[in-house]
């Protein structure tokens, strides 16, 4: 495969696992593999889009409080 492809299928995985940690149910323990895997897959991998980044941030306290209560 050409690096371009590489480079997408590669963000392509950790958009994925971001967005299952982020979007689902998870335990602490679940985010902290999914960094590593995301840390994995990434590693050694100089992509020539800079632009690109990963973030993970807990849910807003009002989302949470919401969930609660249902």
């Amino acid at each position: 495969m050409d690096r371009e492809l590489n480079e997408q299928v590669m963000i392509e995985r950790v958009e994925m696992i971001a967005r299952l940690t982020t979007e689902g149910v998870c335990q602490e323990r679940d985010r902290e593999i999914a960094l590593n895997l995301i840390a994995e897959i990434a590693r050694g991998n100089l992509m020539k889009n800079k632009s690109f980044s990963v973030v993970f941030a807990p849910a807003p306290v009002e989302q949470i409080l919401k969930k609660g209560a249902k």
